[in-house]
């Protein structure tokens, strides 16, 4: 359609570009949530974007009081209007300052003005509508400020500027020119984030209009529908639509998507987040609507639109403590007829033919409504109005066709079911109870309906290597996983910044979405709010090699997570942390797997603890525990030089980026360390005997210095190569530690010369290779061999590590 002063182009762009978001009221509360808003707003909406909002707090029912109290004797209405005008009045001081406050607060001063003009009787005013939008105005005007304030490009517009309604009891909308309108205004300033009032609109003889309670709502998906936009997001104080209503039931599930057909049943039937007339001017086949959190903002989301998935399920079991029922003989044809015309469809009907009998069920809030209607046909006797009635149902997609269906009846056997049967369009099964509901009613039925699997919520702190090649692992595998249970990684972070959303990380084109969408955090407050995730079960998986992570472990434990570490700065802690840590974690009876802080992908510990299982005893663990002095180790030989071999290590990842945490074996301290606290020895650093390969002269200086000096390092290590080979033995780093019958612990670390033919003397450079001798393996050990390090071995390690914690989960409920 050709819009004078438009470019087809202007159009679409609109169309394409831009998308509308709703706060309503309790968003708008207070100053706090002004600038919660606009922190949305600005991080969240697109720079073209609209936003609609509602009266600020309980502004409208403030005016609504203003407005009854000036039709009575005394003063009260002034009363009130000084106190909405304090309110309205703080909220732009606190908000703003300067030139925006000033000018604010002179156009609040002029709408005060003619508000107390109407309360003495100095100014006529037809009709509460137009004092009813002052709400909405001064919400839009306030917000566009803030946003200006803060460096934001943005306008209010006021809707009765380009919304044109024909007055009715639901305002007939204009489409055609208020369209053309709306476009005008928004279509030519591409970057300009446009505030909107709901609620309100303009009639054909230039009176204002409001759409009605839950105006709002509508509003925003009738804007969106004008601009053809794809997504309507509506910010409610809940994370979207649940399984039941959080205030009844105890145990909801947040749903990820509704189809049309589910979300309109659901508003029919009275849903306190979706109301019907939202849904009337939607494009179906283009536009999406998104129901989010604006006070958890990164909290799962429901959707809702025309999706191709649609197997039958039930969705959500919703309920009505009080239903009205009118039982209308059907002798009285006229008044059938009558009624089958009332603008107001009940929640179920049904006929009973022998009786002679129709009975329509209404929501309470209908009551008043349908009362003065029979009153004004006389209907007589032919009605009768009948109380004491309740209603559950269940809503979804060919409801019939489930077996949710069938237990749902099964389960009402014992209830005093007046009615049972689908609702018309057969996405939902509906009950009519002649008693009350009580919440463990309530809460058995919806326990019974929904079997929900498990949610486990991941947080992956470190995106390097490791934590790159376990994101991939985690995408080819997670539909196996997630028979298991529902696992998504609800956030990645490197040291200063997390990228976090709880309905799960879209992990396809995960590194460029980090770059974009990843915000600056501190984890010791991101614990505050981690807890508050809705997931059965939350886990962190610690790819960092960060001392402050592994210190904060007893509070992780403290607040409710799981551990799954590759970071051995915990396990390897002195002696008090590392108590400290096991002791919260078994108080809170949290589970912490750190099998790649041993060996990388090496079975090692599930070994170890399946030996102690079985009543075995460990005796002695020795070999070379480490990948990157096992690569120095296996490629030195007389014709290469050391500090080549280290120089070469550190340039290709395979060390430390300071190889002297290598070389002076504090790696291996701290595996060591955590071996022998997996069977249960009381070992710490000081009872280490480490002989370094570091000379002393180079321990203290600057990591690029030590690089530079690294030929100093020849030396000695030549003359202990030519040493060994007097004797037919090569050099090898070796760790152990072994267990006295007196439960004495010996453990070193250092060079021992390995006879050539030894299978510790040929290894693959990289390998490691671990010696155990236990009371069952006392004659030949137990080995256990094979890639001590590299990003694939470690991630699937991890990856291990999560399967097992999924099991250990699953067999605990």
């Amino acid at each position: 359609m050709a819009i004078e002063g438009l470019t087809e182009e202007q159009i679409q762009a609109a169309a394409e570009s831009v998308q509308v978001h709703k706060f309503g009221g309790s968003s708008l509360a207070d100053a706090f949530c002004y600038r919660r808003v606009a922190r949305i707003v600005t991080e969240y909406a697109g720079a073209s974007d609209v936003v609609v909002v509602s009266a600020a707090g309980d502004t409208t029912n403030r005016i609504l009081a203003i407005l009854t109290a000036s039709k009575q004797a005394g003063d009260t209405a002034t009363i009130l209007l000084d106190q909405l005008e304090s309110f309205q009045q703080g909220l732009i001081s606190e908000l703003l300052s300067g030139e925006l406050e000033q000018q604010l607060l002179a156009l609040s001063k002029e709408d005060f003005a003619r508000f107390r003009r109407f309360v003495a009787g100095e100014e006529t005013i037809t009709g509460d509508a137009e004092l009813l939008s002052y709400g909405e105005l001064w919400s839009a005007r306030l917000l566009a400020a803030l946003l200006r304030k803060q460096g934001t490009r943005a306008e209010h517009i006021d809707a009765r500027d380009f919304l044109r309604a024909e007055d009715a009891p639901e305002p007939i909308i204009q489409e055609p020119e208020s369209r053309a309108e709306l476009l005008r205004r928004v279509a030519p300033f591409p970057g300009t984030r446009f505030i909107v009032t709901g609620f309100i609109a303009r009639g054909l003889n230039n009176e204002s209009l409001t759409l009605g309670r839950n105006g709002s709502d509508y509003s925003a998906t009738l804007v969106g529908s004008l601009l053809n936009v794809k997504q309507v997001t509506i910010w409610k104080d809940v994370a979207g639509v649940y399984s039941a209503d959080p205030r009844k039931i105890e145990r909801v599930v947040s749903l990820p998507s509704l189809d049309w057909a589910e979300a309109e049943e659901l508003a029919r039937l009275g849903s306190p987040v979706l109301h019907p007339r939202t849904f009337q001017p939607v494009n179906r086949e283009r536009m999406v609507i998104s129901v989010r959190s604006s006070l958890k903002v990164e909290n799962q989301q429901t959707r809702i639109g025309q999706f191709e998935h649609t197997e039958p399920r039930g969705k959500v079991f919703t309920s009505l403590s009080e239903v009205v029922l009118f039982k209308v003989e059907l002798n009285d044809k006229a008044l059938v007829d009558k009624l089958n015309e009332l603008d107001l469809e009940p929640l179920f009907a049904w006929t009973e033919p022998e009786n002679h009998q129709q009975y329509l069920v209404f929501h309470q809030n209908h009551l008043e409504y349908i009362s003065r209607w029979l009153e004004q046909i006389d209907v007589g006797n032919t009605v009768t109005q009948i109380r004491g009635y309740s209603m559950v149902a269940l809503v979804g997609n060919r409801i019939q066709e489930t077996d949710q269906y069938t237990t749902f009846k099964l389960q009402l056997g014992e209830q005093k079911v007046r009615r049972f049967g689908l609702g018309e369009n057969g996405n939902s099964a509906i009950a009519i109870l002649e008693q009350q509901l009580d919440s463990r009613l309530l809460n058995r039925l919806h326990s019974q309906l929904f079997n929900y699997r498990r949610s486990l919520g991941v947080l992956v702190l470190g995106r390097g290597n490791i934590g790159t090649a376990w994101l991939e692992l985690f995408k080819q595998q997670r539909d196996r996983i997630n028979q298991m249970m529902d696992v998504r990684v609800i956030g990645i972070a490197n040291s200063k910044r997390l990228w976090l959303d709880y309905s799960g990380v879209e992990l396809s084109d995960w590194t460029s979405n980090f770059d974009r969408l990843a915000r600056p955090y501190v984890l010791t407050e991101l614990l505050r709010e981690l807890p508050n995730a809705p997931y059965d079960e939350l886990v962190i998986l610690d790819l960092t090699d960060a001392k402050p992570v592994a210190q904060l472990y007893p509070s992780l434990f403290a607040n409710g997570l799981h551990i799954i570490s590759a970071n051995k700065r915990a396990g390897s802690a002195e002696e008090s942390l590392y108590r400290e840590i096991r002791t919260i974690q078994h108080e809170y009876k949290r589970e912490w797997l750190y099998n790649t802080t041993v060996g990388a992908g090496l079975p090692l510990n599930y070994a170890i603890n399946d030996l102690r299982g079985q009543g075995d005893e460990i005796r002695s663990i020795s070999g070379i525990f480490s990948g990157t002095m096992s690569w120095l180790f296996e490629n030195f030989n007389a014709e290469t030089k050391f500090s080549d071999l280290v120089a070469e290590a550190k340039q290709r990842g395979y060390s430390e980026p300071d190889p002297r945490e290598d070389l002076s074996c504090q790696d291996l301290v701290r595996k060591l360390l955590i071996l022998a606290r997996e069977i249960g020895l009381n070992l710490d650093w000081e009872d280490i005997n480490v002989n370094s390969l570091v000379p002393e002269h180079l321990q203290n200086i600057s990591a690029e210095q030590f690089m530079q000096r690294l030929n100093e390092l020849d030396e000695p290590m030549d003359a202990m190569l030519q040493e060994a080979a007097k004797d037919g033995k090569v050099p090898r780093l070796l760790a152990s530690f072994s267990v006295t019958d007196e439960k004495r612990v010996k453990a070193q670390i250092g060079i021992e010369y390995i006879p050539e033919g030894d299978m510790l003397a040929n290894l693959i450079p990289g390998e490691n290779i671990f010696v155990i001798y236990t009371d069952w393996y006392s004659e030949m050990p137990l080995v256990i061999s094979g890639p001590g390090a590299g990003k694939h071995v470690t991630a699937g390690g991890v990856q291990s590590d999560l399967n097992q914690l999924l099991a250990r989960l699953s067999a605990a409920t």
